[in-house]
């Protein structure tokens, strides 16, 4: 049986039908490179949904490229929940609920994708539960980052909130560049605007960042560090 793309409705079939233990032996150690080979490679440019809050899961995404902003959507509010980068999953845990998605998911810049489809995804997991470990890796990476962030900032004042918060997308980017608008940094953290706007202007004054329309590029990371309590 040839294989067919994995944008057809028939490959979870035929990945059930061909699949071996030995096509799980030898897979790299790089989780994202050991599920790639089963995934929908796909581009999108900047500001595409990748799903809508309240929707029925259809598919968990992996970011190969690009930034995928996750937003909770109100009458009144839209509230920046994560900034997520490559290598991190998003969409996961509906998925495997089997609840609504709790957030929409936007591309921030122009964004690649590894987009695994339920059936596909259901199928591996049936066909060899060794697939799991891969996802529930990749899950748990990103619940460990959510929680220590969650830690960080608990009762921090909004100078300590801000550091944080940049150091953390220090991290998570790998760029000393942050595109963000200082109302998104504010709604991320649900701070007022003004709070955020005096943090920076105090960072800004000690040398360790510098304020641009639409970004903020730190200067000094190690005068950032030094500026987080202790």
């Amino acid at each position: 049986m040839p294989e067919p793309s994995a944008h057809s409705p028939e490959f979870a079939r035929w990945l059930r039908q061909t699949l071996r233990r030995e096509d799980f032996s030898n897979l790299p150690e790089d989780d994202v490179e050991a599920l790639r080979r089963f995934a929908v490679r796909e581009d999108h440019a900047q500001g595409v949904e990748l799903f809508r809050q309240g929707e029925a899961p259809e598919a968990i995404f992996i970011v190969e490229q690009g930034e995928v902003e996750l937003l909770y959507i109100t009458r009144t509010e839209r509230l920046i929940v994560q900034v997520i980068g490559p290598g991190s999953s998003v969409g996961e845990l509906p998925v495997m609920l089997g609840t609504p998605y709790a957030y929409t998911a936007v591309t921030r810049v122009p964004t690649t994708t590894l987009r695994f489809p339920l059936e596909t995804l259901q199928t591996l997991i049936d066909v060899h539960p060794h697939i799991c470990f891969r996802w529930l890796r990749l899950v748990s990476r990103r619940l460990e980052r959510a929680n220590r962030r969650l830690v960080e900032l608990a009762g921090k004042s909004a100078f300590e909130q801000v550091a944080h918060f940049l150091v953390h997308e220090l991290d998570e980017r790998k760029s000393l560049t942050i595109e963000m608008t200082q109302a998104d940094l504010a709604r991320s953290l649900g701070l007022a605007r003004q709070s955020v706007s005096r943090a920076l202007g105090e960072l800004a004054e000690l040398g360790v960042l510098a304020r641009h329309r639409g970004r903020i590029e730190i200067l000094d990371k190690d005068k950032l560090i030094h500026h987080l309590p202790r």
